[in-house]
C-alpha cells in the first residue's frame, strides 16, 4: 500500500510539472530568447573591445618601431 501511495505521488508530481511547463512554455521560451540575445550582445561588445585593444596595441608597437 505504501509503494502505491509513493508511486501515485511521483506520478502526480510529474504530471503537475508537465502541466506547469506546458502552461508557461511561451513565457519560458521568451525568457530563453532574451537570455540568448543578452549573451550575444555581451559577446559582441567584448569582441569589439578586444579588436579595438588589439588595434591600439598594434599602433603603439608601430609607433615605437618607427
Amino acid at each position: 500500500m505504501n509503494k502505491i501511495i509513493i508511486a501515485a505521488s511521483v506520478l502526480g508530481t510529474a504530471a503537475a510539472g508537465i502541466f506547469w511547463y506546458m502552461k508557461n512554455r511561451q513565457r519560458a521560451d521568451a525568457a530563453i530568447d532574451d537570455m540568448k540575445k543578452a549573451a550575444r550582445n555581451a559577446y559582441d561588445r567584448v569582441s569589439r573591445k578586444a579588436a579595438e585593444a588589439s588595434h591600439k596595441a598594434d599602433r603603439k608597437v608601430r609607433e615605437q618601431l618607427a
